[in-house]
């Protein structure tokens, strides 16, 4: 009995260990990215992240990047609606596209989280960080949403290696 009981301790020491996401955590998960400094902060900017599990971290991550591209695309849109010159207009029309490309992978990433599906959803966050990445591309890297672009594409980058932690 005493050991099924020690059992039961040390399991449930052991797994809340591993699924306590903390400072170390998360820049373990940051140090992995292109701009670990840019990752840390933005994934800081929702508080629950400081203590989430591995798996809502993930969900928190996504629904930020998320977040935040839908407001780029809705500024974007505002540049194609205002813009006159054509060949500028076209550049606003093709980063907005890529953003809808990095909408609906983002849309995505929430159901192959929850099922579990960690592969797929490391997918789906290249694909999110590509679209963003061809936005940059398009202004020759001096995209006026350079910043936007930077913090979607980090946090792809953080759920991506969420994702293959989780896998593991």
């Amino acid at each position: 009995m005493a050991t099924f009981f020690s059992l039961c301790i040390l399991f449930l020491i052991s797994g809340n260990l591993f699924l306590q996401t903390n400072a170390a955590a998360m820049d373990d998960i940051c140090r992995q990215t292109r701009n670990p400094s840019l990752c840390v902060a933005a994934m800081k900017t929702d508080p629950r992240s400081r203590k989430a599990p591995l798996r809502q971290l993930a969900q928190i991550t996504i629904d930020t990047a998320e977040y935040t591209a839908g407001q780029t695309k809705i500024r974007i849109h505002s540049f194609v609606m205002s813009v006159k010159n054509p060949r500028v207009r076209n550049l606003y029309s093709q980063c907005e596209d890529f953003y809808l490309d990095a909408l609906a992978a983002l849309d995505i990433a929430p159901e192959d989280l929850q099922r579990r599906r960690y592969v797929d959803l490391d997918m789906q966050m290249g694909l999110a960080r590509r679209a963003v990445d061809r936005c940059e591309q398009a202004f020759l890297q001096k995209s006026p949403f350079r910043k936007e672009n930077e913090f979607v594409g980090i946090l792809a980058d953080a759920v991506a290696i969420m994702a293959r932690t989780l896998s593991r």
